[in-house]
């Protein structure tokens, strides 16, 4: 199947599924993305221990219904967990996952899988090398699982590999920031330091309008030399890296507790409206469902 060439999902194949679960969606088949692959399962009665194969691939779920105990080992030995809506869990890539459980209510999952070209590449356009594997509840659980949640929905709903792309491009974005790699951010592709003087005087000013010859000025270059430099140096041009910035501390903000229009006053955008459309547009989910519990 051409779709699935890009993933790690080879041995796959020959593994037996049926006897732990039933797949009631999947994103190959309808709406036939290529940029990541979205699976919601209904676990069936444990049957012993199960082995998801190792891959390069970024996979994530999230336990959407059920109860019980799930023992889950991602190459560092068994850990416990309950079975709860909410749980989130990410598997280390090149290591295989073992997992058993115990339920007394069907579990019920959503799994995404994120192409290793799409994570490498996204990386590189941030700056730095690929997210590392570790707990993706850690400090954002809520939007995470909110992403989860709307990649299940969109694809039951059949959108279209636009929105599929946009949406890997976030996730590895999102955690690679989370891990501390804030990307181009702070560490331009090319040790410029007019760009990350720039860059600097965009983070002091996220709340403030900022126009191209003001930052031009900041660092003395013309208008359109400082439009090529910077391009050159991030990929993208000051005012898109700006509103990546401004997305970027609001979800932060989100995150703290702060209701939208206070975030939008303090993150640069004329009007609640103007928040939610433009966080829409990059995250490809509204600012509520990072509010939501």
């Amino acid at each position: 199947m051409q779709r699935e060439s890009r993933f790690d999902m080879g041995d796959y194949a020959g593994l037996d599924l049926d006897r732990f679960v039933r797949r009631s969606l999947c994103s190959w088949e309808r709406p036939g993305w290529r940029s990541l692959l979205v699976q919601k399962f209904e676990h069936l009665q444990a049957a012993g221990e199960m082995v998801m194969p190792a891959s390069a691939d970024t996979h994530l779920w999230l336990i959407t219904g059920g109860a019980g105990r799930l023992h889950i080992d991602t190459g560092e030995g068994w850990r416990t967990t309950p079975i709860t809506p909410g749980e989130i869990g990410m598997a280390t890539p090149g290591v295989p996952t073992r997992l058993r459980y115990e339920t007394t209510a069907p579990m019920h999952s959503i799994h995404v899988h994120l192409p290793a070209d799409v994570v490498g590449r996204t990386a590189a356009e941030l700056g730095g090398p690929a997210p590392p594997a570790r707990d993706p509840a850690s400090g954002s659980g809520e939007l995470i699982g909110a992403v989860l949640r709307s990649l299940a929905a969109a694809t039951a709903a059949g959108a279209d590999e636009l929105y599929a792309d946009a949406a890997a491009r976030f996730l590895v974005a999102h955690l690679a920031i989370r891990e501390g790699r804030r990307g181009s951010a702070d560490r331009t592709r090319h040790e410029d330091v007019r760009v990350r003087k720039a860059i600097a005087y965009m983070h002091d000013r996220l709340s403030e309008p900022v126009r191209l010859a003001e930052l031009a000025e900041e660092v003395r270059l013309s208008p359109y030399h400082f439009l090529r430099v910077f391009k050159q140096a991030t990929g993208e041009t000051p005012g898109r890296y700006l509103a990546r910035l401004r997305i970027a501390h609001a979800t932060h903000l989100l995150e703290k507790g702060m209701t939208v229009s206070q975030v939008a006053r303090r993150c640069g955008f004329s009007s609640p409206g103007h928040l939610s459309s433009a966080f829409l547009r990059v995250t490809g989910v509204r600012p509520s469902a990072v509010l939501a519990k």
